[in-house]
């Protein structure tokens, strides 16, 4: 049974520009952690349904991390799901969603839906590791969208 993760944050920023940032993967350097580094980077572009993006990357500098995902879903300017298609997790699906608060101002919402096993050991890690590992990446990640909306201002 597929775990679900959510984090929200507010932003000083239009949906429309928070569409198109989230959208880029090259602005993925600007919301890693440190201790996430990427090594290489692969895609066609911009989100389109369908596209590709093979991110290598090295977590705390020494794990290698080899992800293969696709844009599963993009509703300009609200919506962007991407899903894993080659990587460390037998699920993990990655919704941003956007809730316009005003002209310059949204809610990002994110929702992740992953499965790292099936049995009750890979339950157990989802439930524990993962969910730690997620609450910590995701509250670095929605500081540095916070102070990218704030500069882009």
């Amino acid at each position: 049974m597929p775990s679900i993760f959510h984090a929200s944050t507010p932003l000083r920023a239009s949906v429309e520009t928070m569409f198109k940032f989230h959208s880029d993967p090259g602005n993925l350097t600007e919301v890693m952690p440190p201790t996430l580094n990427l090594v290489s980077l692969k895609t066609d572009g911009p989100a389109q349904e369908g596209r590709m993006i093979e991110l290598h990357c090295r977590d705390w500098w020494i794990i290698p991390m080899h992800w293969t995902c696709r844009w599963k879903t993009v509703q300009p300017p609200d919506l962007l799901v991407d899903e894993i298609v080659k990587g460390p997790f037998r699920l993990f699906i990655h919704e941003h969603r956007f809730e316009r608060r005003g002209p310059a101002e949204c809610v990002m919402h994110d929702t992740v839906t992953y499965q790292w096993g099936s049995s009750w050991w890979g339950r157990l890690v989802s439930e524990t590791g993962v969910r730690l590992y997620l609450k910590l990446l995701f509250k670095y990640r929605h500081h540095r969208t916070r102070n990218w909306a704030m500069a882009s201002r």
